[in-house]
């Protein structure tokens, strides 16, 4: 079984070090919530777009359509897709330690036998596995990866109230 190595990006030390100070002032410990914090501010610069590359998350007129890589799109009502955001925040503030959510939700979009409603989430060492709908391949979350995939859910619940 190979195992997927993550990209290694070579800086300069005195970079590494403004990244740690940067980690100190955020609060962030990893590089990876380093980096999160600093696309986080791009983000609210508008220099970066808000998404997760990979992840497709679609307004319909009753709910949201979400499609991880590899699984099928799955349809979730608002309050459904507000659910499932709050669990991430729940994991993430340390709550459900030693637990698997698998939940199925009642759904009431326009086309219900295109989407299954459905989501599971476990913790797995210092990351979040997240499944869309719960059967199919779960992605792998950092923390702040998490973070802003709740904040896609609850930006793309607040655009339909908008629009």
């Amino acid at each position: 079984m190979t195992r997927k190595q993550n990209p290694t990006i070579q800086l300069p030390r005195e970079r590494i070090e403004q990244l740690r100070q940067f980690g100190q002032a955020t609060s962030a410990s990893t590089m990876s919530e380093i980096v999160g914090s600093l696309l986080k501010l791009a983000r609210q610069q508008g220099l970066v777009e808000h998404g997760i590359p990979g992840i497709d998350v679609n307004v319909l007129a009753d709910g949201l359509a979400i499609r991880f890589p590899n699984s099928p799109t799955t349809g979730f009502s608002f309050e459904a897709a507000s659910r499932i955001a709050d669990t991430i925040r729940e994991y993430l503030n340390g709550e459900h330690v030693g637990e698997k959510i698998e939940e199925r939700i009642d759904i009431h979009l326009t086309d219900p036998d295109n989407h299954a409603g459905s989501f599971s989430i476990w913790r797995r060492g210092n990351s979040l596995k997240i499944g869309i709908p719960m059967n199919a391949p779960e992605m792998n979350f950092t923390h702040d990866l998490a973070a802003e995939f709740a904040d896609l859910l609850d930006r793309a619940i607040r655009q339909s109230k908008v629009a």
